[in-house]
């Protein structure tokens, strides 16, 4: 019984996961564990803090060891006057003295601690703003891959619009079809008039496959862009979601402040002041403290291992203080590179707050712009429709013919697709809109 319920509830939740049908918000959700792109957006914030991480590191004590054995095949040797032991020996005779042993093998433990430096107090800074500049690169990732997303589920549901716009036509198709061999075996038409329509069912057909083509294009794309299995079914929404409301009656203001693009621009220029003090400290002291604690041995025979035989101790600490005194011009030149590239992350960050300006009040003229190109269109479709059903009476009191009815029909149908591509404008313009002026949480 208990495995019975255990199986009955995984195909519960199995087809519950299966028939889940996706809108905008539940594709980003689920790009958010599963996008490559957000994956090594995360990556490279984790990076970052790595990397803070070994720049403070690279601050504290270090500490080595180190064993060394040589073996001299022949022992090096020194040449000394020879009156310097016979006292009777001419003055211009050497001779050879070997001094120390064939077997000599060391060990030693060297710490080494860095005291002061203003180049690695600059680089911890330098490090954090890394950090929070990746940060801010990940929420612009974010951003861009929702709107992204958004857009192509969009295109996938206009495709589908479209695709059941020309099904209905079909069927509109196969009914005239119909009507009209009643007509022509009634002798109110000639046979003639049922070319024109046939023509255009087969153009319906040919688009058809088209749209089912790039369907399966539109839907494969975007599997990629979310990390979808790209084997399994995804099953999305069939509607545009519109807002209810207009948007352009937001009184909502854009704050660059609030933009990631200018927080990017801001941090750059935090980057590039820190690179410019972190060049200039190259000419300041550093100072550096060391111990080390070694022990040698000398052998005339490989007796290392021998306890009775003494390993010989040496001891030292001290301080180096490195000062630089001239560099032959190269800091000046260093110093002014970095100070021209502080003056161009300035002015890319006024550009930057300049663009997200003209970018704001662009999305609103667009969306207002596709909000009454949509309205109209709607208006403009029902006049084509009454257009078209008046057609189709006069057909059956003969009054119209096959060319007429395929006209009006023609035009009907691009009206429609027409309006689905102006929804589309629409539902693009307003996802634009809603991507800039409302910060994604992450």
């Amino acid at each position: 019984m208990k495995k019975i319920l255990a199986f009955t509830l995984y195909t519960i939740v199995f087809n519950f996961c299966i028939a889940q049908v996706f809108n905008g918000e539940l594709l980003f959700e689920y790009a958010k564990e599963n996008s490559p792109q957000l994956k090594n957006a995360l990556a490279d914030v984790l990076i970052s803090d790595e990397k803070i991480k070994e720049i403070k590191s690279s601050g504290l004590p270090k500490i080595n060891g180190e064993f060394s054995f040589q073996n001299f095949i022949n022992v090096p040797t020194t040449v000394v006057p020879a009156n310097a032991f016979d006292p009777s020996a001419d003055s211009d005779e050497l001779i050879g003295l070997s001094f120390g042993t064939p077997i000599n093998a060391n060990y030693n433990l060297k710490i080494s601690q860095l005291i002061f430096s203003f180049n690695y107090i600059y680089a911890i800074k330098a490090a954090r703003n890394y950090s929070e500049l990746a940060r801010l690169a990940r929420l612009q990732k974010n951003e861009i891959l929702f709107e992204q997303i958004n857009i192509s589920l969009g295109q996938i549901i206009m495709i589908k619009k479209q695709k059941k716009l020309l099904l209905e036509n079909l069927e509109e198709l196969t009914i005239l079809k119909n009507k009209t061999k009643s007509l022509i075996n009634a002798g109110v038409i000639e046979e003639a008039s049922l070319n024109d329509i046939i023509v255009m069912d087969l153009g319906f057909q040919s688009e058809l496959e088209l749209l089912m083509g790039n369907e399966k294009l539109a839907v494969l794309s975007l599997k990629s862009t979310i990390g979808y299995p790209v084997d399994s079914n995804l099953v999305l929404i069939e509607d545009f979601e519109l807002s209810n409301n207009n948007l352009l009656s937001d009184k909502k203001k854009l704050n660059p402040i609030e933009s990631s693009a200018v927080k990017i621009g801001q941090q750059n220029v935090i980057l590039s002041e820190l690179n410019l003090k972190a060049t200039k400290s190259e000419g300041y002291p550093s100072i550096f403290g060391f111990f080390n604690q070694q022990h040698m041995a000398m052998r005339n025979s490989f007796n290392l291992f021998n306890t009775d035989k003494e390993w010989f101790p040496a001891t030292l600490w001290g301080v180096n203080v490195t000062i630089p005194i001239y560099n032959s011009g190269e800091g000046k030149a260093k110093n002014k590179q970095k100070e021209l590239e502080l003056m161009k992350t300035k002015n890319d960050l006024i550009q930057t707050e300049n663009q997200i300006y003209s970018l704001y009040s662009m999305l609103r003229t667009n969306y207002k712009i596709a909000l009454l190109n949509y309205s109209n269109q709607k208006s403009k479709v029902e006049l084509i429709r009454t257009v078209y059903q008046n057609e189709e009476k006069k057909l059956l009191h003969g009054a119209s013919n096959s060319l007429t009815i395929s006209q009006r029909k023609m035009q009907l149908l691009n009206a429609e697709q027409e309006l689905i591509q102006k929804e589309y404008e629409l539902y693009k313009s307003e996802i634009r809109l809603k991507t800039h002026t409302n910060s994604i949480k992450l």
